[in-house]
């Protein structure tokens, strides 16, 4: 039978992406670009958001594309945030049909599977996301606000990049497993990146093993999920704004038990009872993680 800490590299290395879904990404995202270029005046577009810092859990969804619109297209930002919105969706629907591309709250999302189960080789969606470049970050519209936000995701990369390589390459996949944890239980916390900007701040080294500092996060988090947590470039709105009261409730249960019954599993496994900790850690975890 194999070990607590060998169920978790094997967990590790289950989310990481497969060749097809690398394929299937470049495929996928290259067709949405292509089709908001034929539309719109873009200077360029680049991947970002949680795609680019390779800290995306399985099935690919919500991939973010930036696309930063060129001279003849600033007037949209003269505009409700709304209109610049709408008009990617029209575009995109031109494109790949009515029931595919939905309006979001800062992009249009071209979704390609639904209604599926997690499947390897599977990009649920993409999302394009219009943005103003100025000259010390970038502006995006933001539907809920009625306004355009400032931004930085190059800023949330190199941040990404320094935290991980401060814990010798163990930050990002610690991050993975947390969004694999937050999906499969039905997501308390939103958005997704909240988890990557709570664990900026509560994940220090020295880091021991995985299964210790999930544990350790869900403790950490259960104190932190109330607290405001800023936009890591300073420039845009809470990243916890969509936290509201019923939510945050919401995740303050499902930390509680996770980090009760991660305890536990960890008290199972020094006491050698490994295949008690094993099924634990695959009912707080998710299907992904191993049991044998």
């Amino acid at each position: 039978m194999i070990t607590v800490e060998e169920a978790f590299e094997t967990f590790r290395q289950r989310l990481e992406l497969s060749e097809t879904e690398r394929k299937d990404t470049i495929r996928k995202h290259t067709s949405v670009r292509d089709c908001i270029r034929g539309g719109f005046d873009i200077s360029r577009d680049f991947l970002t958001g949680s795609y680019d810092r390779h800290t995306k859990t399985k099935p690919l969804k919500d991939v973010d594309v930036f696309f930063v619109l060129g001279p003849k297209d600033q007037h949209w930002r003269q505009k409700p945030p709304s209109e610049i919105l709408d008009a990617f969706v029209a575009r995109l629907r031109g494109e790949f049909g009515k029931d595919a591309v939905e309006p979001g709250r800062r992009c249009a999302t071209t979704e390609f599977e639904r209604n599926t189960q997690d499947k390897e080789g599977k990009v649920l969606s993409i999302d394009s996301v219009p943005a103003i470049e100025l000259s010390d970050c970038y502006e995006i519209p933001d539907r809920d606000l009625g306004r355009w936000i400032k931004t930085d995701p190059e800023i949330h990369a190199e941040k990404s990049t320094t935290k991980n390589k401060t814990l010798s390459g163990k930050w990002v996949p610690l991050v993975k497993m947390l969004k694999r944890w937050n999906r499969s239980a039905d997501k308390p916390i939103k958005p997704s990146f909240l988890i990557e900007v709570m664990a900026q701040d509560l994940v220090d080294g020295p880091f021991t093993n995985y299964p210790g500092e999930v544990r350790r996060f869900f403790a950490a988090a259960l104190d932190g999920i109330s607290r405001e947590w800023k936009d890591p470039a300073g420039l845009g709105p809470p990243v916890s704004d969509q936290m509201t009261p019923d939510l945050v409730q919401k995740a303050v249960t499902a930390l509680r038990r996770a980090e009760t019954e991660a305890s536990r599993a960890v008290r199972l496994s020094q006491q050698g009872k490994q295949g008690e900790a094993l099924a634990i850690w695959r009912e707080i975890m998710g299907r992904y993680f191993p049991t044998s």
